[in-house]
């Protein structure tokens, strides 16, 4: 049984726009007349407008319009209030936000949610130097930017020193962001449920730094060793923190988690076949 009700049993829905796709504010727009005139209270805006927290409290669903990138900024700003996050896809890929315009306009117009399921994802949470915290849903990465030279970064995993690494950078990532980033780097696919995090480096020195499952109840902590250039940390490709020699990273399993919707169409290991053409063969043309 859903967890989402029928449309025309929806109380109150926030609707959020990428403010960088010119076609989702229209799209928007539809979905935002086709809700009031079901009688549910509606708060909309783009990706822009600030929208956050206390909006989505007050609310029974959030409604990502864009693509995987929109839906990474509302998770990331909506996450502690605990409703569930649906991204109708207007991009290429739609590996999060899993429903197309015409499904969500189908359930919209009366089509029953039944199959539809309510996954709780983890988060990541970091600081840089006990600063202010931010979360990311798919990783956070160190990485040099346009400069070549490597990276040098201590880990700690838990409070024991594990390695020092000498690479173009690396990748943490959750269960959700395993088949981001650090995939195409070479990291392996971690199930959905798990609660782990995985660490891949970017290009290591040595051919023994490989990447590592780590249980995500440990804390990870890097310090920036030697000489930087433009080097950053990014969370979710999305936020930029600049890094400087001995600043200290931690990273950690946030407090929070969020609820992302799927149609039920496709199970996670149904998305990489049709998403990402996991496991096919070479497409071979006969001459």
């Amino acid at each position: 049984m859903s967890a989402i009700p029928a449309a025309r049993d929806l109380t109150s829905v926030l609707v959020v726009a990428s403010s960088h796709k010119p076609e989702a504010l229209p799209v928007a727009t539809h979905i935002v007349s086709r809700l009031e005139a079901l009688d549910v209270q509606v708060k909309s805006g783009s990706t822009q407008d600030g929208l956050g927290v206390q909006d989505a409290a007050q609310a029974e669903l959030v409604v990502s319009v864009g693509g995987d990138g929109t839906l990474l900024d509302v998770a990331r700003r909506v996450a502690p209030a605990g409703t569930p996050v649906l991204g109708v896809n207007l991009g290429k890929l739609g590996f999060l936000a899993g429903f197309s315009y015409d499904e969500f306009n189908a359930y919209l117009e009366g089509a029953s949610p039944e199959g539809w399921r309510c996954n709780d994802e983890i988060m990541l949470e970091v600081d840089v130097n006990g600063g202010d915290r931010r979360v990311a849903l798919n990783d956070v990465a160190v990485s040099q930017g346009i400069m070549t030279r490597l990276v040098e970064l201590d880990m700690w995993i838990g409070q024991e020193h594990a390695i020092a690494y000498r690479a173009d950078g690396l990748v943490v990532s959750t269960p959700v962001g395993s088949t981001a980033y650090s995939l195409s780097l070479g990291g392996p696919i971690l199930g959905r449920g798990l609660q782990a995090l995985v660490v891949t480096p970017m290009a290591p020195h040595s051919l023994t730094n490989r990447p590592i499952v780590v249980d995500a109840a440990e804390e990870i902590e890097f310090e920036v060793r030697g000489q930087v250039g433009e080097l950053a940390l990014l969370i979710d490709g999305q936020e930029r923190i600049d890094l400087h020699a001995h600043d200290r990273i931690a990273i950690r399993r946030s407090p929070h988690q969020v609820t992302l919707v799927s149609s039920g169409r496709l199970g996670p290991y149904g998305v990489l076949r049709e998403k990402l053409g996991w496991g096919l063969g070479p497409a071979l043309t006969e001459y």
